[in-house]
């Protein structure tokens, strides 16, 4: 039997995030057309031994350390792919069907044809054509959590990504990889802002798409720190960010 081409690559870079891997290579490797490539960033909790252990799992499996810093581990992990679409999935969100990546699957191997999304696929997307034209995208953005002010949360980035074409990392940013050597991938002296920085030179160019499809965002950091102050510090950066102040010192100020 012929062996499958690769035609998506997800990277998802990790830190200490051993209770989480085995479910995240579980959701895309059951797609032969893609891989799952692991950008560890020195974790200390055993998501090492683990990654190691799907990586022998799973054929379409496999993991690199790298430096710590998301951009670098991105750009590590974009290196090693094979596939022609590249997806960077953070790895508190979730792929709730693994035949989302088909839909990538399908504007490469289909162009010119229409509505061949995955039957398991929301109505509303089956009934829509391919964006013939799409160069890179993002899903749409849920939180995995019951409470009523995480909808308010959806709305609010719902409303950025219609007026301003801008999702964030958390949405599962996904890109030809043609384009994205073009743009020479992720600035990997950002320590923040690396999703909004590499967005905002895609959308320079022609065939941005946000799928209404869904990825779900773990609340785990909301939840830890408090739903207002993760969220009221995550706008005070975006708008800081916007008034020219340098990643780097936006870092030294949200890690402290």
């Amino acid at each position: 039997m012929a062996q499958t081409s690769i035609t998506v690559s997800v990277i998802i870079p990790t830190l200490n995030e051993a209770l989480r891997v085995e479910a995240l290579a579980a959701s895309v490797c059951t797609l032969p057309e893609a891989e799952c490539i692991f950008a560890d960033g020195g974790s200390t909790d055993g998501t090492q031994t683990r990654l190691q252990y799907l990586s022998e799992q799973y054929t379409n499996c496999r993991w690199v350390s790298a430096p710590r810093g998301r951009g670098i581990q991105m750009n590590i992990g974009a290196n090693l792919a094979q596939g022609s679409w590249l997806l960077f999935l953070h790895a508190d969100t979730d792929l709730p069907e693994s035949s989302y990546l088909s839909l990538l699957s399908n504007i490469t191997n289909r162009p010119k044809l229409y509505a061949h999304y995955p039957p398991n696929l929301p109505c509303s997307l089956a009934a829509k054509p391919l964006p013939t034209n799409c160069i890179a995208g993002a899903f749409t953005f849920r939180i995995k959590h019951q409470r009523r002010i995480y909808r308010y949360l959806e709305w609010y980035v719902k409303q950025r990504c219609r007026f301003l074409k801008l999702p964030f990392g958390d949405q599962a940013i996904f890109v030809k990889r043609s384009t994205f050597n073009d743009l020479g991938g992720y600035k990997e002296d950002f320590p923040l802002m690396e999703d909004v920085d590499f967005v905002q030179r895609v959308n320079k160019r022609e065939g941005f798409q946000i799928l209404e499809a869904p990825v779900y965002t773990s609340a785990r950091r909301y939840e830890h720190e408090g739903y207002w102050k993760r969220a009221t510090g995550n706008i005070a950066l975006q708008l800081l960010y916007r008034l020219g102040v340098h990643p780097k010192r936006l870092a030294s100020w949200y890690y402290k």
